[in-house]
Parts: C-alpha cells; structure tokens; sequence
C-alpha cells in the first residue's frame, strides 16, 4: 500500500526530529567505542531498491535515509529543503554551479553547498550507526570497514514495464524516464565522488529485483549485512 504525501512527510519529520535529539545527546555525552555498521543501498531507477531498503530497515530495526536525508541536510544547513531538491542526486552545469556559489547559501546554494552538507550529515549517521541510507553515492563516501555496500539492479524492461504501471505513461515515456534518471544518478556520483556508480568494486552485495520479489531481496541483504557484522547489526534495545 502506498503512504499519503501527508504520512510521509510525518514520518519524515519524525525520523529527522529523532536524528536531531539522538544527535545532540551523542555531542553532549561522546562515545569511545566503534560505531555500529550500517548498510548503503544504491539502485537503478525503477529497480526498486528504495522499497526494498526500507523493509531492511523494518526487520532490522534500523532508521531509514532517503527522502530524510534531504530534510536533515536542510536542517543542518539551515535553509529550505526545497532549495536543495535541485542538486539531490542530479548532476548540475559547473557554470550554472558556479553562478550560484556567488551567492549566500540560504539564498542559492550551489551544488558543493550540497555536497558538504550531505557529507556531514551522512557522516554524523554512520557514526550513530544501524542505519539504512539510500543512493546519492553513499557508498563511496561511509567507510567501507563500517558499511554494506548494496547495489539493487533489474532488466531494463522490466523496469520500463514497472514504472509504466507506477506513473500511468506509455513505456516509451518510462524508458525515457528511465534513461534519463539513470544518466543524471551516474554523473551525479561522478561529479561527488569521480566514481563510476555501477562499478563493481564499489559494492559488496549485488541483488536483482527482477530475479527476486522484494521481500527475498531484502532477505538476501540481511543475511549479507548479518553474515558480515554479526552481534553488531542488533538493533538498539527499544528501538
């Protein structure tokens, strides 16, 4: 079933509002031991990979980052949201980028605005650690040591038939849809990272959605994530 616009944006709100407080306590009190693992899920769009992230998140009770991670890097930033929007996980002209960083971030943030932000607030997360953090590059960026480096992939047309079906177009639109998104998230992690984002050795675990129902995809990594960690990928007591 799919969640209201009004429901996400609650749920949203709520996990960064916890962030927030988790947060403050951790600066107050520091830590002296190692943070606990979490897992980055990169995908091809349609593939996907947001759903099957959140339900890794569910069963291992861990908190979940895609759309939060936008609100969190605003929060921290101190700007709308919405003035970021333009540079989450989409590659932006250097010109046009340029242009913008002449001007304050709470006016026009520029795309390094952007990838500062996002890099403080991911690292602030894996320290937490048990998190689940969807795309935009992340694992190229959390300590590998530290992290499950996920990459949910599917055929081609089984993606433009899937999308098809979830945005109501003809599938010429969604393979163009599709061609599109996956061109912008691949330079997009270019322009971070001078990675390539589907490069083998950037991942731990690859999982197909088009060879598995979701609910086995989600199994699969779970099993990877406790395979690898072990005692360390329970969930904190009343989470």
């Amino acid at each position: 079933m799919e969640r209201s616009p009004r429901s996400v944006d609650a749920i949203v709100e709520s996990q960064v509002q916890r962030w927030l407080g988790e947060r403050s306590r951790r600066t107050a009190t520091p830590s002296t031991s190692p943070p606990p693992p979490v897992i980055t899920v990169s995908r091809e769009y349609g593939a996907r990979g947001a759903a099957v992230a959140r339900m890794v998140a569910e069963q291992l009770g861990y908190s979940y980052w895609d759309r939060e991670l936008l609100a969190a890097i605003g929060d921290h930033a101190r700007v709308d949201p919405a003035l970021l929007a333009p540079f989450d996980e989409h590659h932006r002209s250097a010109l046009l980028d340029t242009l913008r960083g002449l001007m304050p971030i709470a006016a026009s943030p520029s795309q390094a605005d952007y990838a500062r932000e996002l890099t403080a607030v991911a690292s602030e997360i894996a320290l937490r650690g048990r998190a689940v953090l969807v795309g935009r590059g992340l694992a190229f960026l959390i300590d590998p040591a530290r992290c499950l480096r996920v990459r949910v992939v599917c055929p081609l047309e089984q993606r433009i038939a899937g999308v098809a079906k979830r945005d109501q177009v003809t599938t010429d639109d969604a393979r163009a849809r599709i061609e599109f998104a996956d061109r912008d998230r691949q330079q997009f992690v270019r322009d971070l990272f001078g990675r390539e984002v589907d490069d083998v050795t950037g991942y731990d675990v690859w999982v197909s959605t088009g060879a598995l129902r979701l609910e086995a995809a989600a199994d699969v990594i779970i099993a990877a994530h406790r395979g690898r960690f072990g005692e360390q990928t329970a969930a904190r007591p009343g989470t």
